[in-house]
């Protein structure tokens, strides 16, 4: 079978991949798998098994230390009464429980710390989420093969993983959640249709547990029920609502149990909090939290920050196949509604800036309307001539984008802009100067190949006219301030400045800036400016250019800027710098 086939090649092509491409078990700081929120899902483990402190959390401070996992607390939440709580639900950490107790005992055999956080730990969650990987990719061939044929399934998984960012969370980013809700999700889809075709008590328990464990995991994973109470059921007329109550009347045992199940895995976390704090409910996100009623729906999906479909373009995909899938009445009810919901969830969440991971889980129900769209496609040459091309180009576009994230160079995670998109799209080598678009869109591109030039220095001097030289941990600014007046008849500025960096950091608050403000009084009317420390990413000398037109609104004069802050770890040398002016 094609689809067994395409099954075992990818899943040895994942395996391999995470072994040899980025093996973030091998990585450390915040690159290492326990990182960053990962670290915050696994807290748990360390807490309880480890350092018997699950309510002080008074180790926390010597491991941050230790492993640099995270430069602050994002682990634990500072109740107003002063108590901690770890922010993330403990779902994860039940997932990672038996992975985590194999790297405990093992550590010791081969010489590692016991303390959680050591290679044997960071290795063993990797080796769990590949076997989620294979688990879920194997589930979600089962039920897709229930409404498709074989060669359309296949085609769904090689997409899935080559065109998406599933592969960066399946095979790199793996103690991320995403993966991990992905399988389970592929586990209740194929659970849910297997029940309906023969009730019993355990699929119906097992049903229970996996929602459970979902909504332990994801609070916001509870919209899961939409799949197992809804399959099936093709319409929302009342006589189908009432063939599924007469269903449950029938199967009202398996109903509670399922229930139970679900409340005793979800309730996990209730006692912890108990514990914790005293209070069954705690809401540990601090000031994070969703706008129900106004989705970030725009800035979430299309925005060239972090747009899901942006970065993710074969995800528009699916969406053609809806229709398809409406027309041949594959589970079309649970599916749109789920999909509907879950969308409207993600977009909601205020951070929309953490971009289109959080669609993965999401995932398995949208790969029935791609299924749909493949199945068509295949019947038809004309379809087969646009869709397949078409579905190649954008999984080299997640190839691309997966590459810059992690050893390209190139990609910002939620840096990203317009301008600076269009500039390095595809490209897998860019200039360093190229990332002078991250903070400034606009370049000059008229007519005029020489604009006049307006001063030029050899050395850029401080007030004690010595060579401009801007050391670490010092707040140092450079300015000059000149007449609106000078420029009548411009319309772009173009300021040069010849810089050598020794030391550069990669924290973006932190960065040396360099700017051009038009000012009017005290007031900013505008200010183009670039992070100074992005553009020495291969080589340690350049001439960084700035360009700026002039404003619609009035100003009085134009100030050139060098600012760094004293939080700043870089070190810059100044050399020789011009400023142009040009005609539109």
């Amino acid at each position: 079978m094609k689809s067994l086939l395409t099954y075992f090649v990818l899943s040895l092509v994942m395996i391999v991949f995470s072994f040899t491409y980025y093996p973030k078990y091998k990585q450390g700081g915040g690159e290492a798998t326990i990182s960053w929120d990962v670290s915050g899902y696994y807290w748990y483990l360390p807490s309880l098994f480890i350092y018997k402190d699950l309510k002080q959390l008074s180790f926390s401070d010597s491991v941050r230390d230790k492993y640099a996992c995270s430069p602050d607390n994002q682990q634990i939440t500072f109740l107003p009464d002063g108590r901690k709580v770890l922010k993330y639900s403990s779902g994860m950490a039940c997932q990672y429980l038996p992975f985590f107790l194999i790297a405990h005992t093992t550590a010791k055999w081969f010489g590692y710390p016991q303390d959680g956080f050591s290679t044997p730990y960071q290795l063993s969650i990797h080796m769990g989420a590949l076997c989620m990987l294979l688990l879920g990719l194997w589930f979600l061939r089962k039920v897709l093969l229930r409404y498709f044929e074989d060669a359309t399934v296949a085609w769904t998984l090689f997409f899935l993983i080559m065109g998406t960012n599933y592969l960066n969370y399946a095979a790199i980013d793996v103690g991320m959640s995403h993966a991990w809700l992905f399988a389970w999700y592929c586990i209740l889809f194929y659970l849910s249709d297997r029940y309906y075709q023969a009730p019993t008590i355990k699929r119906a328990m097992l049903i229970g547990f996996v929602c459970g464990l979902m909504a332990l995991t994801r609070p916001t994973e509870l919209l899961a029920l939409i799949i197992p109470l809804g399959w099936g059921i093709t319409s929302l007329r009342w006589k189908f609502i009432q063939g599924r109550f007469l269903f449950y009347k029938q199967q009202w045992k398996s109903l509670i149990l399922a229930g139970v199940t679900m409340v005793c895995v979800g309730s996990i976390q209730l006692i912890y909090w108990k514990y914790a704090t005293g209070s069954w409910l705690v809401y540990s996100y601090g000031g994070q939290e969703f706008s129900w009623k106004h989705p970030h729906f725009a800035d979430y999906i299309f925005s060239f920050r972090c747009g899901w479909l942006i970065y993710t373009p074969l995800m528009l995909l699916p969406f053609l196949g809806i229709p398809i899938l409406i027309k041949r009445k594959i589970q079309t009810l649970p599916i749109l509604i789920f999909i509907f919901c879950y969308t409207w969830t993600v977009c909601a969440w205020d951070i929309w800036w953490y971009g289109g991971r959080a669609m993965i889980q999401g995932y398995v129900a949208y790969m029935f309307p791609l299924a749909a769209l493949i199945e068509f496609v295949r019947s038809r040459s004309w379809a087969k001539i646009i869709f397949f091309p078409l579905a190649f180009f954008f999984s080299y576009l997640n190839i691309w984008w997966l590459h810059g994230c992690h050893k390209g160079g190139y990609v910002y995670v939620n840096d990203m802009t317009e301008a600076y998109y269009k500039k390095v799209v595809g490209r897998f080598s860019i200039h360093d100067e190229d990332r002078r678009f991250l903070d400034n869109p606009e370049e000059y591109q008229g007519r005029s190949k020489e604009g006049d030039l307006f001063f030029k220095q050899q050395t850029l001097t401080d007030s004690a006219n010595r060579p401009l030289h801007f050391l670490p941990k010092q707040a140092q600014e450079w300015t000059r301030k000149m007449s609106a007046n000078e420029f009548a008849g411009k319309s772009w500025l173009r300021w040069e400045v010849g810089m050598i960096c020794k030391k550069l950091n990669w924290d973006s608050g932190r960065m040396t800036v360099m700017s051009i403000r038009f000012m009017n009084n005290e007031k900013v009317v505008k200010e183009n400016r670039i992070l100074l420390d992005r553009l020495f990413y291969q080589q340690q000398q350049h001439t960084i250019t700035l360009d700026a037109r002039m404003p619609n609104e009035d100003f009085a004069k134009v100030v050139l800027v060098l600012s760094q802050s004293v939080e700043a770890e870089a070190e810059f040398e100044f050399e020789q710098t011009s400023l142009y002016s040009f005609p539109e």
